[in-house]
């Protein structure tokens, strides 16, 4: 029974939350992933609705989110900060500004795959209005 905890805390971040898909289409690999924004919240909503929120570390009313995120000209990135085996997902993706449908408040839509993310990092929020939407 002990093995299985931490298989389940790789398996759900990873594969359930819709991770490894969106990694699928936007897998950073090993590009340089530069203007780092710090730790933020993520959550990932599937075309089903099913949500998954790389919900952070608790301790009493702090919280330390388990995605970190960035962004340039060219789109923006999402990582996990602890490899994918402590409920944040494992490796990065890079998103194109291209494949982003619609921003609005903290909600950035993807054309593919068909997901959203809710995102809490006001400048990545700020830049993809200006890249997406046209809103500088």
């Amino acid at each position: 029974m002990m093995l299985l905890w931490p298989a389940l805390m790789y398996w759900l971040p990873n594969h359930y939350s819709g991770w490894s898909e969106l990694k699928r289409y936007h897998n950073a690999g090993d590009k340089e992933l530069p203007a780092s924004q710090e730790r933020s919240h993520v959550t990932l909503i599937q075309a089903s609705g099913r949500k998954y929120n790389f919900e952070a570390v608790r301790s009493g009313q702090l919280s330390f989110p388990r995605t970190e995120t960035g962004f340039d000209d060219k789109g923006f990135w999402i990582r996990g900060v602890n490899g994918g085996w402590t409920g944040g997902p494992r490796g990065a993706v890079f998103i194109p500004w291209s494949a982003v449908k619609h921003c609005e408040g903290l909600r950035v839509e993807l054309h593919y795959p068909e997901l959203s993310l809710v995102i809490q990092d006001q400048p990545l929020l700020d830049a993809c209005a200006c890249k997406v939407m046209n809103r500088c």
